[in-house]
């Protein structure tokens, strides 16, 4: 369909504006990040039994999917085909779970036959290139983690007594530090979880940057602190000497330094700004997810620009605060704007505000619309979940035949979605209010 391709697409665009470098000084130089994991330092104790205990009651509440456990000797046939022994750790987590589907918002921890199958596959793809050590997918690299086929994150087995991880990005290939160790990696988690900074948001996990930080800080060392607040010493440095489309490079760098700091910087530089630079700095706000940039937000909601206007409701979308009335007011008006991206961003802040003051309106628009645009409603008022929609539902739904197999309900007519496609969205949002 083709405008929820265009939703896609346009998230896909964020990440591509962030790393844009058109027009960018080539005398610019970029902020000087380092990592702010230290792997020459000791993975953390965990209390496993404890840490497992606690996650499961987390991935319950957020109805995340959890496979079987394995036993020992099961371990030890696979174990046979990686490089290594796997670490006590490790082993532990898969008697306890052979893969879980939304470990983090990002990652799946796969199941080790999953682990075997890919190392194999690094491993072979390494061999038929001609790639020698240190090119490639490093030979003692296990990718425990997975987003996409694309993006990993890989337990270092080198060495025995201290199994470090890396984030891997396959079309990058540069290894970056991210955990000391496998107990590290689950007392992060498990205190994102805890916060609040993972968490279920209708159909998707979601992810708090800055929230997810400080739980990062409350486990690193002195060491690691001190390196992650000379990162943030370097990065507003940036933030406030930078200008033009440098400045748009720079405000991609705070989501591997989100500290909180930055918003009211983002926000100053808001005032006179061009519509390219709203776009990014309301990526970077968006992102960020910090409420201190709701009054910003909502002020270029009336702003002329439409990309302006799109990009500002589409990082209101990201928060998880209450909306005010006036707010809701004018994500309402929106509904009604001369760009149907600024529609589709409006009717998504008004989701994920649950804002039942919306259903009138979404249902009159609904009844107004073209098909593309009535499954993004009609989504959106499942999501939102208010019975007063039902009626309007069922009217639609009624007005199909029982069976759509004729060559007339077949396909789709141009961006429109196919009656099949239009009637089973309308289906699945009655199931969810249920009968």
């Amino acid at each position: 369909m083709q405008f929820l391709r265009i939703v896609v697409a346009n998230i896909a665009t964020l990440f591509l504006l962030l790393g844009c470098e058109k027009n960018i000084d080539m005398n610019f130089d970029p902020p000087d990040i380092k990592p702010r994991v230290d792997v020459t330092l000791p993975d953390a104790d965990a209390d496993l039994p404890n840490i497992f205990s606690r996650l499961d009651i987390q991935f319950s509440k957020n109805k995340i999917q959890v496979m079987p456990p394995l036993d020992d000797q099961e371990i030890d046939t696979l174990e046979q085909q990686l490089p290594c022994k796997l670490p006590p750790i490790l082993r532990a987590m898969y008697r306890w779970h052979n893969g879980i589907v939304d470990f983090t918002p990002t990652y799946e921890f796969q199941a080790l036959d999953k682990v075997i199958e890919e190392y194999k596959f690094f491993k072979r793809f390494n061999k038929e290139n001609g790639l020698k050590e240190g090119e490639g997918w490093p030979a003692h690299f296990l990718p425990i983690l997975q987003f996409n086929g694309k993006m990993y994150v890989a337990l270092d087995c080198k060495d025995q007594d201290h199994t470090p991880l890396f984030s891997y990005f396959i079309e990058d290939g540069t290894p970056q530090a991210m955990y000391r160790g496998p107990g590290h990696l689950l007392q992060v988690i498990l205190g994102s979880y805890e916060t609040g900074a993972y968490k279920r948001e209708f159909d998707l996990m979601d992810r708090d940057p800055i929230a997810e930080d400080k739980v990062f800080r409350q486990y690193a060392f002195a060491s690691e602190l001190k390196t992650m607040e000379r990162n943030w010493v370097v990065l507003e440095k940036s933030l406030t000497t930078t200008q033009g489309d440098n400045f748009n490079s720079v405000t991609g760098y705070l989501f591997e330094v989100p500290d909180e700091r930055g918003i009211p910087i983002l926000v100053d530089q808001l005032r006179d700004a061009d519509a390219e630079k709203i776009v990014h700095i309301c990526l970077a706000l968006g992102g960020l997810k910090s409420e201190i940039a709701r009054p910003a937000l909502y002020d270029l909601l009336k702003h002329k620009s439409s990309r302006a206007r799109n990009f500002a409701a589409s990082a209101l979308s990201e928060l998880r605060g209450p909306q005010s009335q006036a707010e809701t007011d004018t994500l309402l008006s929106l509904l009604e704007d001369s760009d149907k991206m600024v529609q589709l961003s409006a009717i998504e802040a008004l989701k994920h505000a649950k804002s039942y003051r919306a259903i009138d309106t979404l249902i009159d628009k609904l009844r107004r619309s073209k098909p593309g645009m009535q499954v993004y409603i009609i989504r959106t008022l499942a999501d939102i979940g208010d019975r007063r929609a039902r009626p309007a539902l069922k009217e639609l739904q009624s007005s199909f035949p029982a069976q759509l197999d004729s060559k007339r309900y077949a396909s789709a007519r141009g961006d429109d979605p196919s009656p099949a496609d239009f009637k089973s969205s309308v289906d699945e949002a009655i199931r969810r209010f249920g009968q």
